[in-house]
């Protein structure tokens, strides 16, 4: 019996070893998540979970938990604590208080979104929900800072080039987030 917890032990620690996680930039990161209004974060949370499923072998989607990435985030946090643990022999600061902000505040972006798109409160909800993107900013990049840490790319030197898809993605969300702005300052003809 003891020898299989020891042998379950050494596994799930030489697992924990291998972990690997999307490593970037603090610039880029910055860049990507305000440039594209925080849809970056679906790709953040898919890059995450597929290099982790890469590293490990272990049975997931990885584009499912980038897409309903509230459902994931607690638990890739915590992988986040444990690869940082095992990489540096200290336990990080706690950054599970922080998935829980950053729940919190994507499902209340989403309701004021759901709110905005209706009708209701315009133009308020949807302030509101512009509000709310700095704060979930500032968990991911705090997790992300963590993450680099512990991959010893502080930096993240290895992933800070901008590159051309990048630049897509933000002309894509400029002419998205225009679009959005003047359908907000607009009235329909008659009303």
């Amino acid at each position: 019996m003891e020898a299989s917890i020891e042998n379950s032990d050494s596994e799930s620690q030489a697992e924990s070893n291998e972990m690997e996680f999307y490593i970037v930039s603090p610039k880029k990161f910055l860049i990507l998540f305000l440039g594209t209004f925080g849809f970056y974060t679906v790709y953040w949370f898919f890059k995450h979970w597929s290099l982790y499923k890469k590293s490990t072998n272990e049975d997931m989607w990885p584009i499912m938990r980038g897409i309903f990435s509230i459902f994931f985030t607690h638990s890739l946090f915590a992988l986040f604590e444990m690869r940082y643990t095992k990489k540096t022999g200290e336990a990080p600061k706690s950054i599970n208080y922080m998935a829980t902000i950053y729940v919190v505040f994507a499902i209340g972006c989403q309701i004021c979104t759901n709110l905005s798109d209706r009708g209701h409160g315009n133009p308020v909800t949807f302030y509101l929900s512009l509000l709310i993107l700095p704060v979930s900013c500032w968990v991911l990049y705090k997790a992300q800072s963590l993450v680099n840490y512990s991959g010893e790319d502080e930096q993240g030197k290895s992933n800070s080039r901008i590159t051309g898809l990048n630049y897509f993605w933000l002309a894509l969300s400029v002419v998205f987030w225009f679009l959005v702005l003047v359908g907000l300052f607009t009235t329909p003809v008659g009303v």
